[in-house]
């Protein structure tokens, strides 16, 4: 009984099929993949991708790897690690590689896109010469986080304002930065402390790099700042090792030191450290408390309990307050300062001079293909196949998978089929309004938030279905608002009644719909009542005043022909 419900369960759950014969189903199922290679068969086809990471025991939550959420193009392959987690590497086009950047939002100046999409493109080619030697080892040419470039596939062209980034890439392709021949690993950061660095700690100073003025003084962290209590930075210092304990009850700092004082204790550390603590256990500890959530120069939230560690410190009575600037390592371009300078007519050329003086814009031949870390460490991945593709093993194994699926690490690869992308949406869009009023003909207008940037389109509906939808607009997060004339699709005039507005979003990843807004067209106006007159008597009113037209046309009609037989007889 117990080996006919394993047999059952396997055959349910796990199905693989061999290329071309019995025997290759047997080699599969004795040799477990330790590879699944998918394989799109067209240039449109998708990979909806959400991955899970292990949830580690006495790791607090905010130190947690979150899911990743994704659509890719490519080839994916997801590897069996020694440990038993999964790799997944996506190889693709270098051009949908550079599509599926995610470092600045795509509502920027155009010119600030080129010159991101110039620095992108110089970064990569030169990772991929860097690092040629060991790709074939590691199976991958470059990571997509903040250690490499940020990547985030096919949702950042399908996004909002996506078309616009499609288009500085594309309209650029090719364009890398240079010096002296060599193409330059094009660093970039999101805002400078006043001037950017020509090197990084210890480094030495580049002449492409030259210490020039951020342009970024109305970024939101151009200026920031956080406050600490004397009690959360012990519990901080300690719990990062570089505090013995008990109470801090004075806290100095002198140059790139800063002093902490209690307990019997006297404790000297670089601003970095104190920096870096804070960052690391300050979200752990105090989650409800850190980053702050009005501390940017803006009263928007932090990224980080301290941005940098550019900053100065003053303790008044138990509180220490951190006065800052700037947010990145500050070396080559300042996003932001690209940013302001675009929008104040700028080119990506003269953006690109600015922050990387004597180097030179040079077009190179892009490579063929990419090979992207886009995730590794997972326990769990679950894929959604949109479009044409094929699936198999390292060994050419075919397998049936249909377009839902997931795959578990551990000893093999387990994969399930029926089994697709299940976390709710990121994306959360909220009506301001109920219900609104509106007059035959006119036009609604509905205030909504939206959570994140998407592509939003307002559909109205009545008792038989959906009456029209506007076409879809990119919207910046926020507050927004979205018109929607009372006609048809033919641009007839909707009729009084009650209809429901609903505003529908895409953010790359999701559709998501808002809570309806009841819409109620009222009734034409009657025609107006003329003063005295009774409702009543209105129909009695205009036909006596219709007969006596009538009568005085009819009275002018008789003179006119008497006149006209006078005139005929003299």
């Amino acid at each position: 009984m117990h080996r006919f419900t394993a047999i059952l369960i396997a055959a349910s759950s796990v199905l693989w099929l061999g290329a071309s014969s019995p025997s290759s189903v047997a080699r599969a199922a004795s040799s477990p993949p330790q590879r699944l290679i998918l394989t799109p068969s067209s240039p449109s086809t998708l990979f909806t991708f959400e991955g899970l990471y292990p949830q580690k025991r006495r790791l607090c939550d905010f130190k947690q790897r979150k899911p990743l959420r994704a659509k890719y193009r490519g080839r994916l392959e997801l590897v069996l690690r020694d440990d038993g987690s999964i790799g997944v590497i996506d190889a693709l086009s270098f051009s949908n590689y550079l599509r599926g950047l995610a470092e600045v939002p795509s509502s920027w100046p155009e010119e600030a896109l080129k010159a991101q999409v110039i620095a992108a493109r110089s970064y990569a080619l030169q990772s991929l010469k860097a690092t040629q030697s060991l790709s074939g080892s590691r199976g991958y040419d470059i990571c997509s986080t903040d250690a490499c470039q940020v990547y985030r596939g096919a949702a950042i062209e399908l996004g909002a304002f996506g078309e616009r980034w499609v288009r500085a890439v594309e309209s650029t392709r090719g364009r890398v930065l240079t010096y002296n021949g060599r193409v330059l690993p094009a660093y970039y950061f999101s805002t400078s402390t006043g001037l950017t660095r020509s090197s990084f700690p210890g480094g030495t100073p580049q002449p492409w790099l030259p210490s020039v003025a951020g342009n970024d003084g109305a970024a939101p962290l151009a200026r920031w700042t956080a406050t600490v209590t004397l009690d959360d930075l012990a519990a901080v210092m300690q719990a990062s090792e570089d505090w013995p304990g008990g109470a801090i009850t004075s806290v100095s700092q002198s140059g790139d030191h800063v002093t902490m004082t209690g307990s019997g204790h006297t404790v000297t550390k670089l601003r970095s450290t104190v920096e870096n603590d804070l960052n690391s256990e300050g979200p752990c500890l105090f989650p409800k408390t850190y980053p702050s959530r009005t501390g940017s120069a803006k009263g928007g939230p932090l990224p980080q309990t301290v941005p940098s560690s550019t900053y100065t410190l003053t303790q008044k009575g138990g509180t220490v307050t951190f006065s800052g600037r700037g947010w990145g390592h500050g070396v080559g371009m300042s996003q932001y300062g690209a940013n302001f300078m675009a929008a104040a007519g700028s080119s990506a050329t003269a953006i690109l001079k600015h922050f990387y003086g004597p180097a030179q814009i040079t077009t190179v031949r892009e490579p063929g293909e990419i090979r992207v870390l886009a995730a590794d460490g997972l326990n769990l991945a679950r894929i959604q196949i949109e479009g044409p593709v094929q699936v198999t093993t390292e060994t050419g194994s075919v397998l049936a998978t249909g377009n839902l699926f997931q795959v578990q690490g551990g000893k093999t690869l387990t994969v399930t089929r029926g089994v697709g992308p299940a976390l709710q949406p990121v994306l959360e869009i909220s009506p301001t309004v109920a219900a609104l009023t509106a007059e035959p003909g006119g036009q609604v207008t509905i205030t909504f938030t939206n959570s994140r940037s998407a592509r939003i389109a307002l559909e109205l509906s009545g008792p038989s279905g959906v009456v029209v939808t506007t076409q879809e607009t990119s919207y910046v997060a926020g507050e927004n608002s979205i018109s929607l004339p009372l006609r048809d699709s033919t641009s007839a005039q909707l009729p009084a009644g009650s209809y429901t507005a609903t505003v529908v979003g895409f953010d790359g990843l999701d559709h998501v719909r808002s809570t309806p807004v009841a819409i109620s067209i009222a009734a034409p106006a009657p025609p107006p009542v003329l003063p005295g007159v009774k409702k009543t008597d209105n129909n009695r009113f205009l036909a006596v005043v219709v007969l006596g037209l009538i009568v005085v046309m009819l009275a002018l009609a008789m003179v006119m022909r008497r006149r006209r037989a006078r005139t005929s007889r003299t």
